[in-house]
């Protein structure tokens, strides 16, 4: 029997394969990596000052490296910088960017 982990893997893994797109991340030491994520464009109207967001979904063993603030991610010809992440048990991470 799978435990909840691994479960939560293959669903990631799914979830990717079905709604997730190619992206190219940019960490800040190393190299470049296209992977395949689930990309968001939106507005977020919070405590973070003004500007364009995006939330991007992905699973940490398709990076390059661990992710940091400041890493870069172009989508749709538009680059984005990461000022927050959120990590989670499952292996995956969503990365909250501000276009650069």
């Amino acid at each position: 029997m799978a435990d909840w982990t691994s479960l939560l893997g293959t669903l990631n893994a799914t979830v990717l394969g079905v709604f997730g797109r190619e992206v190219t991340y940019l960490p800040q030491a190393g190299s470049q990596k296209s992977l395949r994520a689930i990309f968001e464009n939106t507005r977020d109207a919070q405590e973070n000052s003004p500007g364009v967001y995006a939330v991007l979904f992905v699973r940490v063993v398709d990076l390059p490296q661990p992710p940091q603030r400041g890493d870069e991610v172009t989508a749709d010809g538009q680059t984005y910088k990461v000022f927050d992440i959120e990590a989670d048990t499952s292996g995956a991470v969503v990365l909250r960017l501000r276009q650069v």
